[in-house]
């Protein structure tokens, strides 16, 4: 479980009432935030000072694209989780966007759902890589393994709505198959297979609190070929069905 009591989350964002109405969905969730950071140098200043877990960066600060510089600084630091937050999702912005290899990004506008379940998978993810960097103790956890983790994830994240296969994740890496599975799980906690399955099943439950689809378009949407495989695999991990979740 996060602690979320001594989990600091710092939010980039240069627009006052945005910035403010972020912190209030993650305090009311029981984060602590600093809020309203609007330059680069006022956020290089915060991360030096306080020590975050988490930063949620607006790509446009005071109208340049200093949010991407930030990413790539913190990108190229390591150790440190972020997320962007951006009304722009062409195909240059995203592309700019995935050459820093953010933990995920959040498209404006958004509702409290997208910014809670954002937040909660990417504390997670990182925090199952962190603690096993510090527990295997192998010579390979000291080159780029974590990167290179953390790229797939991205791709994961960024085709969450598409069939991924594992044949589409091991030319992201330098491993064989058996490697890539290995080293995955070491670092994630669970097999690609499942991470992939988990990102869905949260994916589908971002859908049915934010959008008027149906729970079987929503299944299709993801890429699954069978409602009913699906509706068992929701219920067991949710102890619903999609429909009930809907509902309820």
């Amino acid at each position: 479980m996060i602690d979320k009591a001594n989990t600091l989350i710092l939010i980039v964002e240069d627009e006052f009432i945005l910035a403010r109405n972020i912190s209030g969905i993650l305090k009311a969730e029981g984060y602590q935030c600093i809020a309203y950071i609007p330059t680069y140098d006022d956020a290089l200043a915060a991360i030096s000072e306080h020590s975050p877990n988490l930063v949620l960066i607006d790509i446009m600060l005071r109208g340049v694209p200093d949010g991407l510089r930030l990413g790539n600084y913190l990108y190229k630091k390591g150790g440190l989780p972020f997320v962007y937050l951006t009304s722009l999702y062409d195909k240059d912005t995203v592309l700019e966007i995935k050459q820093t290899f953010p933990y995920g990004y959040i498209v404006k506008p958004f509702k409290p759902i997208d910014v809670i379940t954002t937040v909660e998978l990417v504390m997670h993810n990182f925090r199952h890589i962190k603690t096993d960097i510090h527990r295997v103790g192998t010579p390979e956890v000291e080159d780029d393994v974590p990167f290179i983790i953390k790229k797939v994830i991205a791709h994961i994240n960024d085709n969450i709505t598409e069939k991924i296969r594992l044949e589409d994740l091991i030319p992201l890496t330098r491993w064989k198959k058996h490697n890539f599975i290995k080293l995955f799980t070491r670092y994630t906690g669970e097999t690609p297979y499942h991470y992939i399955l988990k990102c869905k099943i949260r994916k589908c439950m971002v859908l049915l609190e934010t959008t008027d689809m149906s729970a079987a378009a929503i299944v299709f949407e993801l890429g699954f070929g069978s409602y009913s495989s699906f509706n068992k695999l929701f219920k067991k991990m949710t102890g619903v069905t999609p429909d009930e979740y809907k509902i309820g």
